[in-house]
């Protein structure tokens, strides 16, 4: 992804930050997006009505449990729009196949009752790690502020889709028959229980929007946080204007002083004498002072109440009424316990896991090589053969990987050090320390295009890998051919 043209600002931001950011992003872009949402929606419910028509409890459950594929659309675009790329609807419509996980069953079956969905939709689709793979950089990147997300966002569902019923019933003029609210929630074979799933479908279509901004807001906020993109564009922007001749001598000096400054704990001190003048400024303003007087109603009991009145004793004795009134309250609060525990263990969960991945330095996020190197078990003894039993079965990323891997022993047989957490711009700065410009050249063809295909998801002809695959003798060293 090209950083420079990331229509948001990159700084460090808290999650409730990064989420405020994201209900901002779909603000601006709901229209697109929920009408993304709608373009995978609306085929499924139509197409659900036929044999469900008289089933609406089961059409709307369908439709609930399958949200995971309608938000991949709108995710889709929304991640090219942050970077200036705003698709048409008839292009996104087309986008489709490629907006959707690579495997969608997982993410309607264990993964769908997941709290951070959101979150880890936006690591499934735009990173597209597998195996072992995802698990480990969901470590990384989690934070347990998307499982509050999804809380809220479930209940604000709930509160729009309950506000439109009341509205529909509060505007029937006076005299007309006023709909039935009892059997729009409970009888499943009524009329006004089809209006009341379609007005859950229409609240979950609007939230829908937010949701998914808001999940891939907290995605750009780890993956600044933890990547320092910040600090990568205000160098690239330094590098840029120094390259015109616009820099003065002294501006690198203070941007430097801008980035260690506030990690130097410097502070102003303050006499006891002037914070006390400044305490006492403060009160003195009339929102911190004034009294006022209000009158209110307070219930005192019945005036005709008689307390000589015989009262009417009660059959059971006392002792048994309290015994079971206590009994029935430890009952209810035991009950209310374990619901609460219960509800809380997931986002209790997504939050323990987020603690553990701030306080293990081992695990680093910087390893996109990783795909590459992973599953890299002993080279072929054929590599030209491999690569193209790859290509010949359509596997163009896995044959870009076995390329990229002989580059990096090939660097590792030159005497480069490369430790396991070596980027891809870790593997060409080490190339160009080699002073071999030929193999230098070769490298970064072989990254530009294992990143193209590996993040960025585009396809790549069979023929570029055949003609990388032909250059790549070149550069082999002896012995080292295959």
């Amino acid at each position: 992804m090209d950083l420079s043209r990331m229509t948001a600002t990159a700084r460090p931001r808290s999650p409730w930050e990064s989420i405020d950011l994201g209900f901002a992003l779909a603000r601006t872009w709901f229209l697109p997006l929920w009408l993304c949402w709608w373009l995978t929606a609306a085929p499924l419910a139509l197409a659900a009505l036929v044999p469900l028509h008289r089933h609406p409890d089961l059409w709307l459950l369908l439709v609930w449990w399958c949200k995971p594929a309608f938000e991949a659309l709108p995710l889709h675009w929304l991640s090219r729009a942050l970077f200036g790329e705003q698709l048409a609807l008839p292009a996104a419509a087309r986008s489709l196949p490629r907006a959707l996980p690579p495997r969608l069953w997982p993410q309607l079956l264990w993964r769908r009752i997941g709290m951070g969905r959101s979150f880890n939709m936006a690591v499934t689709l735009l990173e597209a790690p597998r195996g072992g793979a995802r698990g480990q950089r969901l470590r990384v990147l989690r934070t347990g502020a998307a499982g509050w997300l999804t809380l809220v966002c479930v209940h604000l569902e709930a509160i729009l889709w309950l506000s439109g019923l009341l509205l529909l019933a509060f505007l029937v003029p006076e005299g007309l028959p006023t709909p039935d609210l009892e059997a729009a929630i409970f009888d499943t074979g009524s009329a006004p229980y089809w209006i009341a799933s379609l007005g859950m479908v229409l609240a979950m279509s609007v939230i829908a929007p937010c949701y998914v901004a808001a999940g891939f807001a907290l995605y750009l906020g780890r993956r600044t946080e933890l990547e320092a993109w910040d600090l990568e564009l205000a160098f690239r922007r330094a590098r840029a204007t120094r390259r015109t001749g616009r820099l003065r001598p002294g501006s690198t000096a203070v941007l430097l002083l801008a980035v260690l400054l506030p990690a130097s704990g410097t502070a102003t001190t303050m006499t006891s004498d002037e914070a006390e003048a400044r305490i006492e400024a403060v009160l003195a303003h009339p929102d911190f002072g004034g009294t006022r007087e209000a009158q209110v109603w307070v219930y005192v009991g019945d005036d005709d109440a008689q307390p000589d009145e015989p009262r009417v004793q009660a059959q059971l004795p006392a002792w048994l009424i309290q015994a079971l009134a206590e009994g029935m309250k430890w009952l209810l609060l035991i009950a209310a316990a374990v619901a609460l525990a219960l509800l809380a263990l997931p986002l209790v969960r997504d939050l323990a896991a987020g603690r553990r991945q701030h306080s293990a330095p081992a695990e680093q996020p910087g390893a996109q090589v990783a795909p590459a190197e992973a599953d890299a078990g002993p080279p072929p003894a054929d590599l030209p053969a491999a690569v193209r039993r790859l290509l010949a079965a359509g596997d163009v990323r896995a044959a870009l990987a076995l390329l990229y891997r002989e580059q990096l022993r090939h660097l590792r047989a030159a005497g480069v050090e490369l430790p396991d957490s070596a980027t891809e711009q870790d593997c060409l700065r080490a190339a160009r320390r080699l002073g071999e410009p030929r193999r230098l050249a070769y490298l970064e063809q072989v990254v530009g295009a294992w990143q193209a295909v590996a993040y960025g998801h585009r396809p790549l002809e069979p023929a570029a890998v055949t003609a990388l695959l032909q250059d790549q003798d070149t550069f082999a060293p002896a012995g080292g051919r295959g």
